[in-house]
């Protein structure tokens, strides 16, 4: 469940983290996410997109869990990507992925060559790396999670009602087949009032996870799963609610703070 949740904020809410305008000309983006489940806090996000040098963009999530009567484990996700965007396209160059719980941690660094590919790949466990060559397998177009995000971003900017984006998604141990459709605008109500706001459906599935024994991706059964989103309409896209359920728990994610003001939100 862990793993899935980690994807789908870091496919799913990130991916709507987009603004209107070019992305060298964009401020610095810094929010942070509560994550709960039937009213109860299961976790934070912390999110952050910055322009760096001509049109490069970095992006950084971190994602922590609480353990949560034997349903959940403590644990955390940390993901950052590095990319080109130029003429409306992306391209990646770098992901660096670590996962971590309390018994064992996951180390994953992807690189991509110039024609998009994922180049190279490195999954180190316990300190020692147990694959080290591009998993055989992988559809053309399969990105990580965050150049997920920049792909989607550039969509969304241009999606009409109704319109469909289908991602191949790869964050180092799975892949998944990801959609996303726009839905339209609706009015949305919270604690804060109401605003307006894009209303995104999202479905995925796993379709393969790495044999870390072998290097090999092996096929995946995963059940398809269907969330809700709901971004700002003020045209930075941000997002404000995510709402599904992951293996029978009810999942709420909600914007905790937009600090994307001067002086940004304390770490």
């Amino acid at each position: 469940m862990r793993s899935s949740l980690a994807f789908v904020l870091a496919g799913c809410l990130l991916a709507m983290q987009a603004s209107a305008r070019p992305a060298c000309a964009a401020p610095m983006l810094d929010a942070r996410y509560r994550v709960q489940t039937m009213g109860v806090d299961l976790g934070s996000a912390a999110l952050k997109v910055a322009p760096t040098t001509g049109d490069g963009l970095a992006t950084h999530l971190l994602f922590k869990t609480e353990a949560m009567l034997g349903l959940v484990e403590e644990s955390s996700t940390e993901m950052a990507t590095e990319a080109r965007q130029a003429r409306g396209k992306v391209s990646p160059s770098r992901f660096d992925g670590t996962y971590r719980k309390e018994d064992r941690s996951r180390e994953i660094a992807m690189s991509y060559g110039a024609d998009g590919a994922i180049e190279s790949f490195r999954l180190t466990k316990r300190d020692g790396i147990r694959v080290s060559a591009v998993p055989a397998g992988l559809p053309p177009g399969t990105v990580d999670p965050l150049a997920a995000f920049l792909r989607a971003r550039a969509w969304l900017d241009q999606a009409p009602e109704g319109a469909e984006l289908a991602m191949s998604v790869f964050d180092g141990r799975k892949r998944y087949d990801a959609n996303l459709r726009y839905l339209g605008l609706v009015q949305l109500n919270d604690d804060n009032g109401s605003a307006p706001a894009h209303r995104l459906a999202v479905r995925y599935t796993q379709a393969q996870a790495l044999n870390e024994d072998t290097g090999v991706l092996e096929p995946e059964r995963g059940r398809r799963r269907e969330l809700e989103l709901a971004v700002s309409a003020d045209g930075r896209y941000l997002p404000l609610r995510l709402d599904g359920s992951l293996d029978g728990l009810p999942i709420s994610a909600t914007l905790a703070a937009d600090c994307g003001a001067p002086g940004g939100c304390p770490d």
